[in-house]
């Protein structure tokens, strides 16, 4: 794994990646700005309705000629202040929208959450045996790069057949053109991790996962029943819409709020222009609910309702399916997992160091030392990406239920 390092390399553990992410992703600072935003817009329901002041006067005295008399005894001046009073609970229902508006964003953020740790989880293994492939390209790679060396000497001496330098030569270009497919997908992992990391681009990471991480957990440990519960209490997405469907509820409650009319107090102070010099007076003024009784909106209020119950019915079965889903292939690689002889790999690596000396000595042809080597290639590469198929399997699961099942 060392020959991956280079100056800018970072060695990290999952634990570390969780870490890091959750103090400097981008993204998840930004969703996070975005619950601070509907706080405020609680407040801003709290608020009440500020009050309304008029004044009137004289813009010309024609007997004193003098523009805009404030000051003039015989000019009128009209002062009125107004308030209104919102009835029917109409403000707190509105904080009580503004209260659930808060709670989306959260769920909005818990869920961005689950889906950039999956990716961040999923890209980190799938870096990790990756760069286990490419150690067996690479030893593969320099072991045929000296064969054939050693092969061109002899067939330039006339000691070889040229049919057997060819098939060196066409196995080697196989195996590089095997591996620079495999750096492509590695500089695609690596590009993913630094954005989700949020580190500088010649940034290269080098994932530290021991062999008691990889069996500390299994799907055998886990029940449907226990998944469903789990995905029940942490899926904030499911959350969200049930949050939705409350909000709807009380949008319902606010529009039946607004079909009653608010009240408005009023004083008055009329200078000169009533039938004493100043004249006080107190009103009061409501709208009467004879044509629009906001019939239309709490109607439409109602279809919403309906409408996101529904999408809270028809969510609550995709979570459900998802669940299901995971949990079925989780066991199916397990199963394949549990069946795979680690013995098998080892004996072969220690096989292949025989092979090869014994093609050196040209004690086996070149098509037996070749099926060898294609073999121990093909059963490293096997393993590591049954490996990563069950670490994918595993947290796919953790993605349906929305929180770690194996902690639970």
């Amino acid at each position: 794994i060392s020959s991956f390092a280079t100056s800018d390399t970072i060695r990290l553990t999952l634990a570390q990646a969780d870490e890091q992410f959750n103090a400097h992703n981008l993204t998840v600072l930004a969703s996070q700005l975005g619950i601070t935003e509907n706080k405020a817009y609680e407040i801003q329901a709290q608020l009440r309705v500020n009050p309304a002041v008029y004044v009137e006067t004289m813009p010309y005295n024609q007997q004193t000629r003098d523009v805009l008399p404030f000051s003039q005894s015989n000019g009128q001046q009209v002062v009125q202040v107004q308030q209104l009073i919102r009835l029917a609970g109409k403000r707190n229902k509105q904080v009580a929208i503004a209260k659930t508006g808060t709670e989306l964003a959260t769920d909005r953020l818990y869920d961005l959450l689950r889906t950039l740790t999956y990716q961040l989880h999923t890209t980190f293994y799938d870096l990790y045996f990756a760069q286990q492939s490419l150690s067996v390209y690479n030893q593969e790679i320099a072991t045929l790069q000296q064969t054939v060396s050693l092969y061109q000497q002899q067939y330039d001496k006339g000691n070889v057949p040229l049919k057997d330098l060819t098939r060196l030569k066409a196995y080697l270009f196989s195996l590089t053109t095997e591996r620079r497919q495999l750096l492509h997908r590695i500089a695609d992992d690596q590009g993913d991790l630094i954005v989700l990391l949020n580190r500088n681009p010649s940034t290269s990471f080098l994932p530290v996962v021991t062999s008691e991480t990889i069996d500390t957990y299994s799907v055998n440990n886990l029940t449907l029943s226990t998944l469903y519960q789990l995905a029940e209490e942490h899926r904030f997405d499911l959350k969200g819409y049930r949050d939705q469907a409350k909000q709807e509820q009380q949008n319902l409650d606010l529009q039946k709020a607004l079909a009653v009319p608010d009240l408005t107090l009023q004083g008055t102070y009329d200078r000169n222009g009533s039938y004493i010099p100043n004249y006080f007076g107190v009103g009061i003024g409501i709208n009467l609910p004879l044509l629009n009784k906001n019939q239309g909106n709490i109607q439409a209020a109602r279809v919403r309702i309906q409408s996101s119950q529904q999408n809270v019915a028809a969510y609550t079965l995709q979570v459900d399916s998802d669940v299901q889903r995971a949990y079925i292939k989780a066991q199916q690689t397990e199963q394949l997992y549990r069946t795979f002889d680690q013995r098998f790999n080892d004996d072969f690596s220690r096989l292949i160091d025989g092979v090869t000396t014994n093609y050196k000595k040209q004690n086996i042809d070149v098509v037996e030392f070749l099926d060898f080597f294609d073999s121990y290639k093909s059963s490293q590469i096997q393993y590591a990406q049954l490996q990563n198929d069950r670490m994918q399997s595993l947290e796919e699961i953790r993605f349906a239920v929305g929180t770690n099942p194996f902690n639970n």
